[in-house]
């Protein structure tokens, strides 16, 4: 007993012996020790070896605008539907910079990513607080509203003039202005830099004069290859070596499904549609992304972001030069990580020939549709969306949608040339079917030869053909089209309002539609095909007897309610998100290009936005 007291004692006076010499001076006590040297050492400073530079700080604001809703508010939802791809590639294009050139030029690009759609709008308050944030932390401002359409354009030229007006760079790029010179010429006026085109071959120009204080008013592609389009040929980046998006976490926490990404890989379309402006904007001429590039990006994303589900927003994957490579590289992904899938953009012969009907030969063409088919399904594809457009080959034949018609030349009598369009889109469906992948259409409500009960008639005939979802949409003349062009020097066109540009509004003169009639076959397009008999149908038999495998199926569950009850809320699905929350502080305060101008640069002090006396729909109007 005696010995183990003796045995403690020791222990203990060891141990507060060792805190005394060790324990308490483990940080270095009160004694002056040498500072830990991260940069360089006093001496080599005193010597003028080396000089201390602040890094030169740009904080990059992707803003991309949502639209005015019909009474003025900025549309915003709890969740978006779908990530935007043109902010992620941006966000690429600085984080691609700040690799190469950070160290060296001692420059670092910041990125921020802002969707209005579900990030919420950008009001006079947030551009202050932009802008004061920026000044504490000692950065410089760029900002660059992205992937501006033209039903956007409205709220993207009023975010624009309020951003300009606090005297702050700005750049405005995407498909309206580079379809439509009349807004960029405003804009150039107001102050703003135009971006026309794809900004890879851009972008590095564009850091470079804004690091000298030169940025221009207006960029353009000038370096690539020349592309044929539906007017003049452009010219068009090769984007073999591109940059890939970057895939940013928080800004998936924002959509409703956060393991759903998108991404880009290839652009272009071969056909002439008269009524899309992709053509006009990326060129006829198909280019691809290196395809051992993609599969990597496709497996990190899955490995180090837990992503489950890709869009291919490709225009028209099918007419990729390098859909092959892709696909098979995505089929062994597959095998590694089963849960991958993914839907993607395709024209109807991408499966039409997937079989061989009586009467035909098998030939290459049937060949490359059944490879492709069985690729797709192989590799994870749950969804292909088709543009069908109409069933009327003269409303193909007049937009020049020829690949639906088979009939360029205009030979086949109208019920000859009607039955092979019904029977061409028959086959798209049932060779999708046959392999576990549902169909999604795109169809147009308005073409020439439509009449009063062309809604109607379109809803009960594409049920009947099998198709899973249809995305109905108003015919719209969208800035930068033939259809556009015609219209406008017909007299055509009765609205003006780039906000209404969303297809779901009448902006056209009809000779068999006035806009009462054909606001009516649009509800009678949707709620036939989404009807509530439907619904219930869809809902408890899962798709049941379409042979869709178990992801088509529950895509297409989720599909049809949110479709169901979209349309029904006045909502486009692909326009909206997932509940709707209304900011009644920002509101439209101009219609114009001109009475936006005199709104927030005619001589009118910000300040009084802010107070509420600025006029316009409310008491902040943006």
């Amino acid at each position: 007993m005696v010995l183990l007291v003796c045995l403690a004692c020791v222990a203990l006076i060891a141990g507060v012996s060792g805190y005394l010499v060790i324990g308490r001076n483990r940080y270095g006590g009160k004694r002056a020790g040498r500072p830990l040297e991260l940069g360089a050492s006093q001496s080599a400073l005193s010597q003028g070896v080396m000089r201390p530079e602040p890094c030169r700080t740009i904080r990059v604001y992707f803003i991309k605008p949502s639209r005015y809703d019909e009474n003025g508010y900025v549309q915003f939802f709890r969740y978006g539907v779908q990530p935007n791809n043109t902010l992620t590639v941006l966000a690429a294009l600085n984080d691609t910079f700040n690799k190469r050139y950070s160290a060296a030029r001692n420059v670092y690009l910041q990125t921020v990513l802002w969707d209005e759609i579900c990030d919420g709008a950008v009001s006079p308050e947030t551009i202050m607080a932009i802008k004061e944030k920026a000044r504490e932390d000692g950065v410089e401002l760029l900002i660059g509203l992205s992937g501006v359409q033209s039903n956007q354009y409205p709220r993207g030229r009023d975010l624009g003039l309020q951003f300009v007006a606090h005297g702050l760079p700005t750049m405005m790029g995407g498909f309206h202005v580079s379809g439509y010179p009349e807004s960029v010429k405003f804009l150039n006026r107001c102050g703003i830099t135009t971006i026309v085109g794809e900004a890879e071959n851009l972008w590095g120009q564009i850091i470079e004069d804004f690091l000298r204080g030169e940025l221009q008013l207006h960029y353009s592609v000038t370096e690539g290859i020349r592309a044929k389009t539906g007017q003049e040929d452009i010219i068009v980046p090769l984007i073999t070596d591109a940059q890939l998006p970057v895939i940013d976490d928080r800004y998936l926490t924002r959509f409703f499904n956060e393991a759903m990404t998108t991404i880009d890989t290839s652009r272009g379309c071969p056909f002439t549609c008269s009524y899309c402006s992709v053509k006009n904007v990326m060129g006829r001429t198909m280019r691809s992304r290196e395809p051992e590039a993609v599969v990597h990006w496709v497996r990190d994303a899955i490995r180090f972001h837990g992503i489950e589900s890709l869009f291919l927003v490709d225009d028209d994957f099918f007419r990729s030069p390098r859909w092959e490579e892709i696909l098979t590289g995505l089929v062994e992904v597959k095998k590694e990580y089963p849960r991958l899938s993914f839907m993607m953009q395709v024209d109807v012969d991408a499966s039409v020939y997937a079989n061989v009907a009586p009467g035909e030969t098998e030939g290459a063409k049937h060949r490359r549709s059944k490879r492709f088919v069985d690729l797709a399904a192989r590799a994870g594809c749950y969804q292909a969306f088709v543009g069908i457009e109409s069933l009327n080959p003269d409303n193909l034949n007049f937009a020049t949608k020829y690949q639906n018609t088979d009939d360029r030349q205009h030979r086949l009598k109208l019920e000859e040339s009607r039955a092979r369009v019904l029977e061409k889109y028959r086959r798209v469906v049932e060779n999708w079917h046959r392999v576990g992948i549902s169909v999604h259409a795109g169809y147009m409500l308005g073409f020439p030869f439509d009449g009063p009960d062309c809604g109607r008639i379109a809803a009960k005939t594409l049920r009947k053909l099998g198709f899973d979802i249809v995305s109905f949409f108003i015919m719209t003349p969208l800035p930068g089209t033939e259809d556009q062009v015609r219209y406008a020097k017909e007299g055509a066109i009765i609205d003006w309002d780039f906000n209404n540009l969303d297809s779901q509004h009448v902006t056209l003169k009809h000779e068999r539609l006035d806009t009462d009639s054909w606001m009516r076959a649009y509800r009678e397009a949707f709620t036939g095909f989404y009807s509530f008999a439907s619904l219930l149908k869809t809902i408890f038999t899962v798709c049941g007897g379409r042979g869709l495998d178990a992801e088509a199926r529950r895509s297409t569950l989720r599909q049809f309610m949110y479709y169901f009850f979209s349309y029904r809320q006045g909502r486009h699905p692909m326009v909206g998100g997932v509940w709707q929350i209304l900011r009644r502080d920002v509101r439209r305060a101009a219609i114009t290009d001109d009475e936006a101008y005199r709104h927030y640069l005619g001589g009118m002090r910000f300040d009084a936005i802010l107070r509420g006396d600025g006029g316009g729909f409310a008491a902040a109007p943006a």
